[in-house]
């Protein structure tokens, strides 16, 4: 059956169930659970029982939930109950309220609706520099936000199954773990999304918690909570994860279609790389780029790229000719970077650093500290990729006679 028809009968059918429950007098937040559990049933074709005969509950969590509402109805401890196991069945968290919410995060209801007032100042704004050119604007959440931020993302969206073809933000996935997905291909194809965090509004974010299985309420609360000005925010510790779960369908479409048309696929965040064997595998770009607007995404034309086998193939960072390794060019930059820091003047090394590296457009406030954490970064990575090279430059960073390797005061800053 076709997939816009089915959607439209369950709609029908969700709306007239809220309908029939309101009329019968059932209490808006029951009604957002019914609505919530309904939802889950469907999307599995699975048969929806409300009441029946009383659930045998194990789960301790959920019996101490119930222990403290002895006044609802026996069918609704039951629909409840069977709401709970099938969250758990999934591998989600339940919540059944916003006061359930605020319950779990150990805050008060009143307190969560202020942190999710758009209204209050709860967010700081930065410009970093983009590699391209111009400016990204970044809005970091104020400590009392950015820690309910990490309480959702830890309890709640790192629970969702992801694509196995999504690479970033995850556990053991890295820019490495992309790139080897296309080494010695033919052909690859670089597509970068435009404005990849931005383009997830709060519609979006609002349409996912429901189709994750949280009641109506409870979704929008979520959604204030993750959300600025409409949109995802750049430097919320809860937007990547988010635009991975958000991301689910478009990564499906594109790995089912690639296992029929013969290219492999991986998204790393915006980036998205395709490569295959078959020299006219390019002749399906703009078939791609409709798959990516009918998923509420748009392509960055300025930065697609055809890398044939030919010339040099680097994907986030990484080039995949023959095998996984680094632009030497970008060696032999961290070469100077290292041999400066030693015996050259070292605030303008970190000066030079915070503007290249990290894109600071305001380099002053990057502290020694930081830049010696980032350059080791830095080189790890190298030796994660290409071990060998990796290996000469911890020997250089570990050069004795570099005062700069011994830990600076946290004080000091450039």
């Amino acid at each position: 059956m076709d997939d816009g028809y089915q959607s439209k009968n369950k709609r029908v059918f969700l709306e007239n169930l809220r309908r029939i429950n309101q009329r019968a007098g059932v209490e808006p937040e029951i009604l957002d659970l019914i609505e919530a559990y309904a939802n889950l049933r469907l999307d599995e074709d699975k048969e929806i029982r409300f009441w029946g005969n009383r659930i045998e509950i194990n789960d301790k969590e959920l019996q101490g939930f119930l222990h403290k509402n002895p006044h609802l109805d026996q069918r609704v401890l039951n629909f409840l109950a069977s709401y709970f196991l099938e969250m758990k069945r999934r591998g989600l968290r339940c919540i059944f309220t916003p006061s359930h919410l605020a319950h779990l995060l150990e805050i008060s209801l009143k307190r969560l609706h202020w942190l999710a007032d758009d209204k209050r100042s709860h967010y700081t704004c930065f410009s970093v520099k983009k590699r391209g050119g111009g400016v990204r604007e970044v809005f970091a959440p104020k400590p009392n936000l950015k820690a309910v931020q990490r309480q959702i993302l830890d309890d709640l969206l790192h629970r969702v199954r992801l694509n196995s073809h999504a690479e970033g933000f995850r556990k053991r996935r890295s820019i490495l773990t992309n790139a080897k997905r296309h080494v010695g291909k033919k052909v690859v194809i670089k597509m970068d999304v435009k404005d990849f965090f931005p383009s997830i509004t709060f519609e979006r974010v609002l349409g996912m918690f429901v189709s994750l299985g949280y009641p109506r309420q409870v979704a929008v609360l979520l959604t204030r909570l993750v959300t600025h000005n409409g949109k995802l925010p750049i430097g919320a510790p809860t937007s990547p994860a988010i635009s991975n779960i958000v991301s689910r369908r478009l990564d499906r479409r594109f790995s089912r279609l690639g296992e029929k048309a013969g290219f492999d696929y991986s998204r790393y965040a915006d980036d998205i790389t395709i490569s295959s064997n078959n020299k006219g595998v390019n002749r399906m770009i703009p078939f791609f780029k409709e798959i990516l607007r009918e998923e509420g995404f748009e392509a960055n034309e300025a930065k697609m790229r055809i890398l044939r086998s030919g010339g040099r193939q680097k994907i986030t960072g990484i080039v995949v000719n023959k095998k996984p390794n680094l632009d030497k060019h970008e060696i032999r930059k961290l070469r100077a970077v290292i041999y400066n820091s030693s015996h050259k003047d070292l605030r303008q090394e970190a000066k030079r650093w915070a503007e290249n590296e990290k894109g600071l457009t305001n380099p002053s406030s990057y502290g020694l500290r930081e830049f010696r954490s980032s350059l080791k970064g830095k080189v790890n990575f190298v030796r994660m990729v290409n071990p060998e090279t990796g290996k000469r430059l911890i020997e250089a960073l570990d050069y004795k006679g570099s005062s700069f390797f011994q830990t600076p005061p946290k004080a000091e800053v450039i």
